[in-house]
């Protein structure tokens, strides 16, 4: 029961792996937004949630109907552990090491999507150097905090493309030159997959504002080079890039 937040849809799928392989049915319900996400782990049934009728404000761990209904969304205060600690909570909550969490993460990409995303919709060329910018977040990107790179390339912003998922971005991302991003269910990704702007430390997270006053919820789970972790105050960025 996890039904928002792309993020902890993506660092939650080792879980619901796991529970795969041990022979179980997983059903993932979530907000409409992220129901088309159902193509990428096709090992789960991801629904929209409005489909599936639980109590999802319901903080304990129990039974409907013969299926086990997972609190996810809530360990952090089931277990008692400050905000910082949300994300290792929902391993710990099911005695599992949470640095692991990318061991058992299975997704599946679209490839003839991201070529099309690529190619046809953004009007990309192969070897184009560019800036991929994200400055939405929250649930829908129903938040944004503004992003303004002046580097002399050009900046490719994140936008809701219908048809395409947040997953089906992974091309543009992965032949960035620099990434500029709010730290939110992109830095998941980052993490799965290998960035050209890894290499030369130019990916730039963003502080959630004003939600967020620094990056201590999320910064330990970054296991790579090449971050750099924005001030909260600074919001230009006009350094021209050697390319």
């Amino acid at each position: 029961m996890q039904p928002a937040g792309a993020g902890d849809i993506l660092f939650e799928q080792s879980i619901a792996q796991d529970f795969v392989d041990e022979g179980f049915k997983v059903i993932w319900p979530v907000e409409t937004v992220y129901a088309s996400l159902s193509k990428h782990f096709p090992n789960i049934a991801m629904v929209d949630k409005s489909l599936i009728s639980i109590d999802y404000e319901s903080m304990e761990d129990h039974e409907v109907n013969g299926a086990r209904i997972i609190p996810m969304r809530f360990t952090d205060r089931i277990m008692k552990l400050p905000y910082v600690d949300c994300m290792k909570s929902k391993y710990m909550y099911l005695e599992k090491d949470w640095t692991k969490w990318k061991e058992n993460c299975k997704i599946v990409r679209d490839a003839e999507a991201e070529k099309r995303l690529y190619y046809e919709v953004l009007k990309l060329k192969d070897g184009e150097n560019y800036n991929f910018i994200s400055e939405q977040f929250m649930t829908g990107g129903k938040l944004v905090n503004q992003i303004k790179v002046e580097n002399g390339m050009k900046n490719v912003y994140m936008t809701f493309v219908p048809g395409y998922t947040l997953i089906d971005w992974l091309m543009v991302m992965e032949r960035a030159t620099t990434i500029h991003a709010i730290s939110s269910s992109w830095l998941y990704l980052f993490e799965l997959y290998q960035m050209k702007a890894h290499q030369h430390d130019q990916i730039h997270l963003y502080v959630r504002r004003p939600v967020e006053h620094n990056h201590d919820n999320y910064k330990y789970l970054l296991s790579k080079t090449g971050y750099v972790l924005m001030p909260m105050e600074l919001r230009i960025l006009n350094k021209r890039i050697r390319t």
